[in-house]
């Protein structure tokens, strides 16, 4: 369900969607996945990552675009008969970490299992 508080702008989804839709698993379709990198210092090599994805329910009546910033983890895809039908957003609290957000599935075809520091989320 659409519970994590930490979520930047996930109070305008819960507003904008309906209660039977507010749940991460209903949003199964990626319909573009971009991967960036910006460097914030360069001389010590310290980098930023961020993953943006637009995805959308099984009818596409409902588009939501995250944004994942500072991330680390696994996303593999098996593009012969990997389906991909949803996921779960925790909210990860470990002292000394930056890393406030579990992502994961537990398809078995899919290794996508990615910490990340902050999300946003916008409904298209």
């Amino acid at each position: 369900m659409f519970d994590q508080k930490r979520i930047n702008d996930i109070d305008i989804l819960k507003e904008k969607i309906p209660p039977e839709f507010q749940y991460w698993w209903r949003f199964g379709t990626i319909v573009e996945l971009n991967y960036s990198s910006k460097a914030i210092d360069e001389y010590y090599c310290d980098y930023t990552n961020k993953i943006t994805l637009l995805l959308t329910d099984y009818n596409h009546q409902y588009k939501i675009e995250l944004s994942l910033y500072n991330i680390r983890g696994n996303l593999n895809f098996d593009m012969a008969n990997g389906l991909f039908s949803g996921f779960t957003i925790d909210e990860y609290s470990n002292s000394g970490s930056d890393n406030n957000f579990h992502l994961y599935s537990d398809e078995q075809d899919i290794k996508f299992d990615l910490y990340c520091e902050k999300i946003n989320a916008v409904l298209l």
